[in-house]
């Protein structure tokens, strides 16, 4: 079957009205006072980008991503052309076609995000022509729920569960000083009282530490059920990952990779012997394919495996039951009412601190509020 047509479309979703970006949060832009007290004062484009792809049989596949109109404007302008008129039987070799021809530009971030949301839809498309659900698509599971791990900023929220985790998102980082430092470990304290026994709590410090802090927060915590410190450091910097490293409770992992936008850059962080779990998000980092790649790799190490931001992504719920082992998962807690659970589908079922895997043969379903986008003659960038 031929793809007759690609269109993205850039949405406003809401995304900017979340908690974990109204309020504070470390980052990598904390250190400038202007935007240290809330993500959505600085974030890159927010509006989700849904991508939809026809197929000649009638056939609608859809995909969805982030980075706005940035990643709108690659797919449009660039993958569609591309791949109008190819031949969906070989989605790798097509996800193949998109990576190369943006190498000369761009090898990460936006650009991977872009691949990511057509690669996600090719794939969809192809469930659908094939009459099958993408996990089965994907290998098939035998397994009917995933164990969940909880992102959350009210940790007293969850403790009703059997979650596999509770995770924090530091609010502060160095520029905060010794003040911010015990704030950090208040925080991990109630974290640590709302798991209850033998639950592990995590912290996510989203590229806004340094070395140092790092050390000094995982020393002042030392008391703490501390699984695993996420992103303290931008990945790229693998000489200051390696003094935390080595130097770090081997109790406590380093958790890396979801800025790590292609199975280059989970290839180097695996080569580097810091990571102790790998996270990908399937959205940015060059879609099923790309992951699949990925979790190739990984299976080779000791390393595990952990899709960033799972429940809110169909597709990796499919991968982590079809493609792994011993899957966890992650669940963003965005509230009860957010319309981020919902972009593809039904709002996950999580009870018992697992989530049921996706089954529809229907696949990726944009809600209704975004296909006014994409009627004919939108105006490309409006959201609904």
């Amino acid at each position: 079957m031929k793809i007759r047509s690609i269109t993205a479309r850039a949405v406003d979703c809401g995304f900017q009205k979340q908690t974990l970006q109204t309020t504070r949060i470390a980052s990598p832009m904390s250190r400038f006072p202007r935007f240290a007290e809330s993500r959505a004062s600085w974030m890159w484009p927010t509006k989700k980008v849904f991508v939809r792809v026809e197929g000649e049989d009638g056939h609608i596949g859809w995909g969805c991503t982030n980075g706005g109109e940035v990643v709108e404007m690659i797919v449009n302008a660039h993958l569609a052309r591309l791949l109008t008129g190819e031949d969906l039987g070989d989605v790798a070799l097509l996800q193949d076609q998109m990576t190369a021809s943006l190498l000369p530009n761009d090898r990460s971030g936006f650009a991977m995000m872009a691949v990511a949301g057509v690669d996600i839809a090719l794939w969809d498309l192809q469930a659908k022509a094939s009459g099958q659900p993408l996990v089965d698509l994907l290998g098939g599971s035998a397994q009917d729920t995933l164990p969940v791990y909880m992102t959350t900023p009210r940790p007293e929220a969850f403790t009703d569960g059997p979650w596999h985790g509770l995770k924090a998102a530091a609010p502060y980082g160095p520029e905060a000083g010794q003040e911010g430092l015990e704030a950090n470990i208040a925080l991990m304290r109630r974290f640590a009282e709302a798991a209850g026994p033998d639950v592990p709590i995590m912290i996510d410090a989203f590229l806004a530490w340094d070395a140092d802090y790092t050390l000094r927060f995982a020393e002042a915590a030392a008391d703490l059920p501390l699984a695993w410190i996420e992103d303290p450091i931008p990945p790229q910097n693998i000489e200051d990952l390696r003094r935390v490293r080595d130097e770090l409770d081997p109790d406590i992992a380093l958790a890396l990779g979801n800025f790590a936008y292609s199975r280059a850059d989970c290839a180097d962080l695996l080569r580097s012997g810091v990571v102790g779990v790998l996270q990908p998000d399937v959205a940015w980092a060059g879609g099923i394919t790309e992951t699949l790649a990925v979790l190739d790799m990984a299976a080779g190490t000791d390393v595990p495996v952990i899709l960033h931001n799972t429940c809110e992504q169909p597709w990796s719920l499919a991968m982590a039951a079809a493609c792994q082992t011993g899957a966890q998962v992650e669940c963003v807690d965005r509230g009860e009412t957010s319309p981020l659970y919902s972009l593809m589908g039904p709002r996950p079922d999580l009870a018992g601190g697992h989530v049921a895997v996706p089954r529809d043969p229907e696949g990726n379903r944009p809600p209704q509020f975004v296909l006014p986008a994409f009627d004919a003659g939108a105006e490309i960038s409006k959201g609904g």
